[in-house]
């Protein structure tokens, strides 16, 4: 039966073979390196029956997974022909190893058993060289891989294969969207040989360093600062029974009024163009997502993580131009996309017998999303001149209902005034709950320069009339626009 014997290296100094690896790299059965830049490879390269690398491949290779794919196959041909050859990678055969990881999964398949030779791996002389102890928590990331760390890593974060400046520069960049360019690192080079030493450097200087090789790795301590976990586990330890008296309380019911206003302050936040304020109001928002996932889970529905899982996926859905084969350059395009993407979901569902809208909503923002959704099954003006006529003679009725003096009809002409205003506001693309609030902003200064005005005479505001309060109120549009 054909076989692959695949032999870990250990880290670089040839001291650190086994026993068994030494046995079968000299055991007369042909040896395939996957690389010759590790001192244990070249150390054996004479003393082997027969001897090959890799390394051109790697020089040739468009990219690393076309390589992986070469390699896999000329091993796997070898078997066949030899009947047992020997596969010698670096460090541990089952760390950091793709080629290793697609041998173990194709080469059964083909008929061919794969036997692993254990090796000590590059990342117990790197724990040694920094005096780390593995129980204290470690993650271990391929130098390739570096964009799949999505947040700053509370453990010992080790990178391993950091060996050009490309590879240092790509993962700088990375590091950067997580950690301050002040983060302290370490870069260990030769981790395990006599050559072995340490760099200190911060995170902005890291394609400053020179030296980077296939033995060089990358180490950032434990990060202090708070992510996502820590908040969940806050709010677990709050909704816990040593946890807050008020905070247990609460439901789901309870907090709605809560989402409501912490969403109204981000709004303002951004209306006043504070980023300090914009980000405590975002944290706010935040917090009520996660306040919501943990009474999910306390009832064994979902949690935050599953939120999160639901909101990725259905962003990657919608985006198939981004995330798929789909094309679109600009706005318009996308929106034919997702319009497309929603009828395609909406088919999959049951029709629809009434709308359904948060009864709890602020009835300008309840206008808004009812028309809004009447407008997506069909229900809508051709052009703006619809609901132009209509608040034209809605205001006509209310009009009227004026003259006529019955408090009753002039209510009911009033909401049907604001109704259309709404839907207007909806055909023209403004959300007519921000524009409110941008105009009742607008008058909160406004008015507030007309009461400076009247402290500055020193007489109640009820002394001047009202052609003089005006005055006040038109300088202070006029100073507005000046600003502006």
């Amino acid at each position: 039966m054909s076989k692959i014997i695949i032999i870990g290296l250990g880290p670089g100094n040839p001291e650190y073979l086994t026993r068994e690896a030494l046995r079968c790299l000299v055991s007369g059965h042909p040896v395939f390196f996957r690389t010759m830049h590790h001192p244990s490879a070249r150390f054996m390269a004479g003393k082997t029956a027969e001897c090959k690398s890799f390394d051109s491949i790697y020089e040739k290779g468009e990219n690393f997974n076309s390589v992986y794919r070469l390699i896999t196959e000329r091993l796997m041909r070898a078997a066949k022909m030899r009947g047992t050859i020997c596969y010698a990678v670096p460090g541990h055969p089952l760390v950091g190893e793709a080629t290793v990881e697609r041998l173990m999964t194709e080469a059964p398949r083909r008929g061919i058993k794969v036997r692993i030779v254990e090796g000590l791996s590059f990342l117990e002389p790197v724990l040694t060289c920094l005096e780390i102890d593995m129980l204290d928590g470690v993650t271990v990331i391929d130098a390739l891989s570096i964009n799949n760390l999505k947040e700053p890593v509370k453990n010992h974060l080790v990178i391993a294969q950091v060996y050009n400046r490309t590879q240092v520069s790509r993962v700088k960049l990375a590091l950067l969207e997580l950690y301050p360019a002040d983060y302290p690192v370490k870069i260990v080079r030769e981790a395990g040989t006599p050559g072995q030493r340490v760099l200190n450097i911060f995170l902005g200087n890291l394609d400053r360093a020179k030296g980077f090789n296939h033995l060089t790795t990358v180490y950032l301590p434990p990060y202090k600062g708070k992510t996502t976990g820590d908040l969940v586990e806050v709010m677990s330890r709050l909704r816990s029974q040593s946890g807050c008296p008020w905070d247990k309380k609460q439901d789901h019911n309870s907090l709605r009024q809560y989402l409501v206003e912490e969403a109204y302050e981000v709004v303002a936040a951004i209306d006043r163009g504070s980023d300090g304020e914009l980000m405590e109001e975002l944290g706010d928002v935040l917090l009520q997502v996660v306040f919501h996932s943990q009474i999910a889970k306390e009832e064994n529905r979902f949690d935050y993580y599953m939120v999160v899982n639901a909101i990725v996926a259905k962003l990657i859905r919608r985006h198939p131009h981004v995330f798929g084969d789909d094309f679109a350059e600009n706005p318009d395009q996308v929106k034919v996309l997702w319009e497309q993407i929603k009828v395609n979901e909406r088919s999959n569902e049951k029709p629809a017998k009434r709308i359904e809208v948060d009864q709890g909503l602020p009835a300008l923002l309840k206008a808004y999303k009812l028309q809004k959704k009447a407008a997506e099954m069909g229900f809508d003006w051709p052009t703006v001149v619809g609901p132009l006529d209509k608040a034209r003679e809605e205001l006509a009725e209310l009009e009227e209902a004026c003259r006529s003096g019955e408090s009753l009809a002039i209510e009911e002409e009033l909401g049907d005034f604001l109704f259309t205003i709404v839907n207007m506001a909806r055909f023209l693309k403004v959300n007519p709950e921000l524009a409110l609030g941008k105009t009742i902003t607008k008058f909160y200064k406004r008015f507030g320069y007309v009461l400076e005005k009247v402290d500055e005479s020193g007489k109640p505001i009820s002394d001047f009339s009202l052609e003089e309060l005006d005055k006040w109120w038109e300088d202070a549009k006029k100073i507005r626009k000046k600003r502006k």
